[in-house]
């Protein structure tokens, strides 16, 4: 099979032309896994969370049990109470041990069976799956990480966040009650700030269980020289005469190294413009391409841009202050302790920059001014002074700062 340019889930370099990963992986290990961290890997979505999960999971194994989980195999009704998510966390342990025969290898016979044999039992919670859990940690003959993707979907529930406590328990007893050794959940949102809808007419705010957790400090965005040796290997193998160097620093400078939009560029320079109007000489990797690339991934409808319209919709003070800064040109200054900032950053919408408040990238500023720009048109008569104004910020259909 020949590789291509995903934007559909995990990337895989056997079929996908991706970033290489062995760097960012063995800081991850040096830096949190070797010191039995916990920890969250805090980003935006499509921000290639499951893919490095997945690729540490397969970095580690030599020396490590990993429990590699995904909370978006439980539905809501296997958090409906203590007893059901048990049964449920057991049973995906079980379906994990199945599919990957060498873990069972790596854990012990016993131990497994007294995990497991707790489904039979008549009351069952979380005290006694992780009295199990720390026996099978204990008698590991590898130290144990616990991997879970997508730990947002389960951020309302109250049994979560016991789930939390036990392993913060745990953790600051580890000494005398063996448990695993290091644990890594996943997410958009701030598992340390978690919002718990007790009911639905009464929603409180609760302290955090996992202020364990050490900071992730991990780059995760794509360099101009990363993508460049992404794109190296694509110039070998399809020998399409792009200057590798320019192409990896335009495609940057519009997406900041943003993963899915980095990708997203790429395929459609790759599948979608050769052959064009304009393009019938098969000169695509060059300026003119990317721009092209970037006007079509501007049209589309994709799960990225819904989601970001979607937090502005349910965060009206970030939705201004990214309409002061896009729109009206306001210079905003970076505070960690204003609210409508950090959920900006934790979207990965904003980020900071000799200290003020920026966009993350290019194509969200495009995509949030054609949007302002259009309901301004839709809803008041000053759109039609505002084009004016507008020529200022757009120029050939692109956004250009001041």
């Amino acid at each position: 099979m020949e590789r291509y340019f995903n934007t559909e889930g995990r990337c895989r370099p056997d079929i996908h032309y991706m970033v290489g990963l062995e760097d960012r992986l063995d800081k991850i290990k040096r830096l949190y896994i070797e010191k039995g961290k916990y920890f969250v890997i805090n980003r935006g979505r499509q921000y290639g969370k499951t893919t490095t999960l997945m690729g540490l999971a397969e970095y580690l194994k030599d020396d490590y049990t990993v429990l590699s989980m995904d909370f978006q195999a439980l539905s809501s009704d296997n958090f409906a109470d203590e007893s059901m998510f048990v049964i449920s966390f057991i049973e995906y342990v079980e379906e994990i041990f199945v599919r990957k025969e060498g873990l069972k290898n790596d854990i012990c016979t016993q131990s497994f069976h007294n995990l497991v044999s707790l489904k039979n039992q008549d009351r069952i919670g979380l005290d006694k799956l992780f009295r199990c859990l720390s026996q099978m940690c204990e008698t590991a003959k590898k130290p144990v990480v616990l991997m879970i993707d997508e730990v947002d979907g389960a951020s309302n529930n109250r049994v979560f966040i016991d789930f939390l406590a036990q392993l913060r328990r745990y953790y600051l007893d580890r000494e005398s009650s063996p448990t695993f050794h290091s644990v890594i959940l996943a997410s958009v949102y701030d598992v340390k700030n978690l919002k718990l809808k007790i009911r639905p007419e009464d929603e409180r705010q609760y302290n955090s269980p996992w202020n364990i957790a050490a900071r992730f400090q991990m780059e995760m965005s794509f360099s101009a020289e990363q993508i460049g040796q992404m794109l190296q290997e694509y110039e070998t193998d399809k020998k399409v005469g792009m200057d590798v160097e320019v192409v990896a620093r335009d495609i940057w400078e519009y997406t900041s190294g943003y993963p899915y939009l980095v990708s997203a560029i790429c395929k459609f320079l790759d599948e979608e413009i050769p052959g064009r109007e304009g393009f019938e000489n098969g000169m695509v990797w060059t300026r003119e391409g990317i721009k092209e690339a970037v006007k079509m991934l501007l049209n589309e409808n994709i799960s990225l841009f819904d989601s970001l319209v979607k937090q502005l919709d349910l965060y009206p003070d970030l939705r201004n202050l990214i309409e002061q800064m896009i729109y009206q040109g306001k210079k905003i200054p970076f505070s960690p302790d204003a609210k409508s900032i950090n959920i900006g950053i934790m979207f990965g919408f904003l980020k900071e920059k000799y200290g003020q408040v920026i966009m993350s990238n290019r194509i969200f500023e495009m995509r949030i001014l054609n949007m302002l720009i259009a309901e301004e048109s839709i809803r008041s008569e000053v759109f039609w002074q505002g084009q004016s104004d507008k020529s200022q910020f757009i120029q050939n259909g692109f956004f250009c700062s001041i």
